[in-house]
């Protein structure tokens, strides 16, 4: 166990590092909520997406933090799971600086989309960054659709996609608005940055565009607690 995490941190340091963080803050989480960690109230204390804290009390570190909280046991797992074997394909694909970039920026602008669309629900978890992975990945595939592994990799990851917000939209508890958004945010990022080094690099154009997206996110932001001030 102890080498197999050597050898995955030598590969992908950030994806690790992503890991023991989240699974760090699930053991705070476990500790001051005395083993109960789908309590609402200590979430929000902790940190969780919450309309109107960051409305009223422009409280909006919570667009970032909700990334490295979960609801339960099943939730941590789940999503470490899947961080754990697609982290370090676009941890290679992205460079680590680049990757950790593109798991934030999906991670934040997939708050943001939730906080505009449905502000009076708590969300945590790290699904919105990891649909910023899926994003970003999907545009490296379609930048490098030529290569028959890459293409094939890429048809596999967008019917995966798929399949998830399909089945999450019929799922209780499932954040629907914060997965799409990561989504955006993660094909917003690969277009914006570009991959490893400067490989695939889009359009001065669609990337000045997207910056432009990017702030218009941040103004309506900022704008959106009007009603609830």
């Amino acid at each position: 166990m102890i080498n197999a995490i050597q050898l995955q941190f030598k590969k992908a340091p950030v994806t690790v590092s992503l890991v023991a963080i989240s699974v760090a803050m699930f053991m705070v989480e476990f500790i001051l909520g005395h083993g109960q960690t789908t309590n609402g109230q200590l979430l929000v204390a902790l940190g969780a997406k919450w309309g109107p804290a960051i409305a009223v009390d422009h409280q909006y570190w919570r667009l970032l933090t909700p990334i490295f909280l979960h609801a339960g046991w099943l939730h941590l797992i789940t999503n470490m799971l899947t961080l754990w074997f697609i982290g370090p394909l676009a941890e290679a694909v992205f460079g680590h600086r680049k990757f950790l970039g593109l798991y934030l920026f999906g991670g934040v602008v997939g708050n943001m989309i939730s906080y505009l669309f449905t502000p009076f629900t708590v969300s945590v978890g790290a699904s919105t960054a990891l649909f910023g992975l899926f994003g970003g990945l999907l545009m490296f595939a379609s930048q490098f659709r030529h290569e028959p592994a890459i293409r094939a990799q890429g048809t596999t990851l967008l019917l995966f996609v798929g399949l998830n917000l399909i089945t999450g939209f019929g799922a209780n508890g499932v954040d629907m608005w914060g997965h799409i958004g990561g989504l955006i945010g993660g094909i917003m990022f690969a277009v914006m940055a570009g991959f490893y080094g400067r490989s695939g690099r889009f359009p001065l154009y669609m990337r000045l565009t997207l910056i432009g997206v990017s702030v218009l996110f941040v103004l309506l932001t900022g704008l959106a607690g009007g009603g609830m001030k």
